[in-house]
């Protein structure tokens, strides 16, 4: 009985060993990947940095101006190009050339049929 007993707690502890050694190597594979990755999210935030610093120096407003006027033929906005929306020509009942065309497909044949009307509310 006692032999049998040294057996088995010899084996177990062989198994316990084996898997402490299992769990130490995937512990330090891990590790190692979790360094990599802390390393690549670094770059990438330094990326992120650098993006941002050309981003803003891009977009500088002296600069953009500078090229819009080198580059463009825009003036400033006049007042009298500023109307209302009751300045607005009226809207045509229907758009010219399209008087004579045929069913609307898809969708478009659904809305139309569905009794929605030019000014967009739906009967």
């Amino acid at each position: 009985m006692m032999r049998t007993l040294n057996v088995a707690t010899l084996l177990v502890t062989l198994a316990l060993a084996f898997a402490l050694y299992h769990v130490k190597y995937a512990t330090q594979a891990e590790e190692r990947q979790i360094r990599a990755l802390k390393v690549e999210l670094a770059a990438e935030q330094d990326a992120i940095q650098m993006l941002r610093a050309d981003w803003s120096l891009l977009n500088d407003p002296q600069r953009l101006e500078e090229l819009a006027q080198r580059y463009t033929d825009l003036e400033p906005l006049a007042p009298h190009q500023i109307i209302t929306l009751a300045d607005l020509p009226p809207r045509p009942p229907t758009a010219p050339g399209l008087e004579a065309a045929g069913p609307l497909g898809g969708y478009a044949g659904t809305f139309a049929a569905s009794g929605v009307q030019q000014g967009g509310s739906i009967q």
